[in-house]
This record gives structure tokens, sequence and C-alpha cells, in this order.
């Protein structure tokens, strides 16, 4: 490519980066506070900051094997699947028991993930994992069932998640369409099954997360998944399931043991993964290993982060906190401040298509 070339395609990317919104690709949350992981076994959520600082840990009446954590993006409520109570248990944002939602047809309820790619917040619908249904049951925030969705590869379908073009993924922890003992299942916006992928050495695929490569070009956005058993791995894949990396026990840190579960991606891109051998792994978004912390005791299983508002100050407000001092969605807070986290995302965006060109030409 000749120097001319290299000018114009530098320039575009510059030209992204200045006349792009704020981080419009994050999904579920454009800012994320603390990190959320359920322990499966003591029947609680324990709430960690982001440096794993340990913070509190809350229950609910009746919840018996808490596991899949979402919140709800109209108003901060926590909403957990309880895997033996047969139940949907939701909380204030300050962790209070609100409510239960309960379904006759319920059998396991894993994973719950809010659709807000194409929906305002106020009108997302949920999507409950119903493992030993095999099935996906969607629900209304009154806990109204609207509808259901299959797939006959479909062997205990465990967390998901939606891709910026309204399309799905969910971690089918034992099925696959070719015989696979774990695979990642895609849908289309419509909710119809398009294919299943996976890779060599994955058994028991727990979850799946999308990976908001930048703010403005989501075709390049990746999903990472985690494997249960088998070689205990961490794999990334391009959105068609090409195998693109992988994080083995042995490269990851001291290369201790891990039980790889939920995964989690926070408002930097980096990326949290929980062991259920009670610890929580590091990775920033290119999957180098940043650092781990314990858990404690109870059995870790799934992770969520946090949905913030931004004050004036750059703070993060939980949602459903009301706060007169909130940054807009264009970055500048009705005091006329810019959020300090818009601007790092900024900067980040643009290093990220940086890099991306700079591999382009190179190639």
């Amino acid at each position: 490519m000749n120097a001319t070339h290299f000018v114009f395609r530098f320039l575009i990317v510059i030209s992204l980066c200045v006349g792009a919104g704020p981080a419009r690709a994050l999904l579920p949350f454009e800012n994320t506070g603390n990190l959320y992981v359920s322990m499966w076994a003591a029947d609680e959520i324990a709430v960690f900051s982001p440096d794993g600082t340990p913070i509190e840990r809350f229950s609910a009446p009746g919840l018996d094997g808490p596991r899949g954590i979402a919140f709800n993006p109209a108003n901060g409520e926590i909403w957990v699947a309880g895997e033996f109570s047969n139940a949907i248990h939701i909380f204030s944002h300050d962790h209070q028991w609100l409510r239960t939602v309960e379904h006759e047809d319920f059998n396991e309820p894993v994973g719950v993930t809010f659709r807000t790619v194409d929906a305002s917040a106020t009108d997302a619908l949920v999507y409950v994992s119903n493992s030993n249904g095999n099935e996906i049951m969607v629900f209304n925030q009154a806990g109204e069932l609207q509808r259901r969705f299959s797939t006959p590869s479909f062997s205990d379908p465990n967390c998901s998640a939606f891709l910026p073009d309204g399309s799905f993924v969910v971690s089918n922890r034992l099925g696959g369409s070719n015989g696979e003992l774990g695979s990642v299942s895609k849908f289309d916006s419509d909710e119809n099954f398009l294919f299943d992928f996976s890779a060599t050495g994955i058994a028991s695929l727990m979850a799946v997360a999308r990976q908001p490569n930048d703010s403005t070009i989501n075709e390049d956005d990746t999903l990472w998944a985690t494997s249960g058993a088998g070689d205990r791995g961490i794999y990334e894949f391009d959105q068609s399931g090409n195998i693109l990396s992988q994080l083995l026990p042995v490269d990851i840190g001291d290369g201790r043991d891990i039980v790889p579960q939920g995964i989690a991606f926070d408002s930097q891109g980096d990326f949290y993964v929980v062991s259920y051998l009670n610890e929580v792994i590091k990775f920033d978004g290119e999957g180098n290993f940043i650092t781990r912390f314990p858990t404690g005791q109870g059995t870790a299983r799934s992770t969520a982060f946090q949905g913030c508002q931004m004050d004036a100050n750059g703070n993060c407000v939980p949602l459903g906190v009301s706060n007169t001092s909130v940054a807009t969605s264009s970055g500048r807070s009705r005091g006329g401040s810019l959020s300090f986290l818009m601007v790092a995302l900024f900067m980040a965006s643009c290093r990220k298509a940086l890099r991306t060109t700079s591999r382009t030409l190179t190639r």
C-alpha cells in the first residue's frame, strides 16, 4: 500500500473517532460500576469494587442456587436467576429484595439478559435461559411471559448476550449441532436459529460475552466464551464462529488451575472471568492477564457489572438513583463539565481503531 493510501486510511480513522458519540457499542451499559458475583452454594450475591475489594453480600427469602445476574437498564433493579428456587429474584439498586417472578414451566433457570439493542430501556424484554427446559423464555418487565424459542441442538442453555444488530448468542452448555459437548448457539434478531460454533478442547460451555471493540464500528466485535470442563479454556471467536484466540490455565498469571464460569466486560474494555474455585481473574481487551482476586467461600458462578450514570465529577451513580448532576449522553453534565470517563472511552476507541488500521496496512 502506498503512502497516499496510508494517509487516506489514517484520516478516515481519525474522522470516525472525532465524529463518534460516546461508547455506542458498549452493551449492556455505557458506564459500569461494581462487579456482582453469584455465590451459588451460599445463596448470596457478592459485590466487589472493580479492583477486587469486597463490599458486601446480600440475598433474598427463598433464593436457592443463584446463577445469572442482570441489571434492568430502566431503573437499576437487579434480576437474579435462582437455579434451584425456580424463580427470578428481583432486588433494588441498593440490594433490597423487591419481588419474585415465577412460572410453572421454570425448570432450573440459570441465565437472564435484557434486550436493549432495539428497544427503550423501559420496554426492554428479559430473556431467561430455562436450562432443563432447553429453551429461552422471554418476559416483559412485569414478569409476564411473552414467548419462547429453542433449537433441537439445545442441551442446558446457560448465559447469553446480544450483538448490536439484535442477534442473540447463548452458551449451549452440553449441546451442539455436530455432537459437540458445548457450543455457542446464534440466533438472528427475530430469534431464528442460525448456527452453533465451538472449538477443540471445549466441554461444558458456561458463558458467553460480547467484547465491544470500537465505539461505532460493530462488525469487529468479538465473542468470548468459557469452558468449565475439557481444557478449561477461555476462547475468543468472531461473529461467524471462527476461533481467534484462546487462553488456557497454564497461560494465565502463575498458571494455577481455574474452572471458568461467568464472564463480563467493563466499560474500559477489560473483562473479568469467574472461576468455580472462588476466584475472579481480570484481563485486558486483548486477553492479557492483569490480576486475580478471591471471592471468598460460596462457589462463584456467574457475574455482571452494575450499570451507572456518571455525575459531573466522573463518579458512578447507580441506575435508579436520582442525581441532578448526572452527565447527559453528549458527554456533558447539566452543570457543563465534561465527563472524564467519556474522554477516556473516546481515546480508547481511537487507539483501538488505529491498531486495527495498522494491522490491516501491514498484512
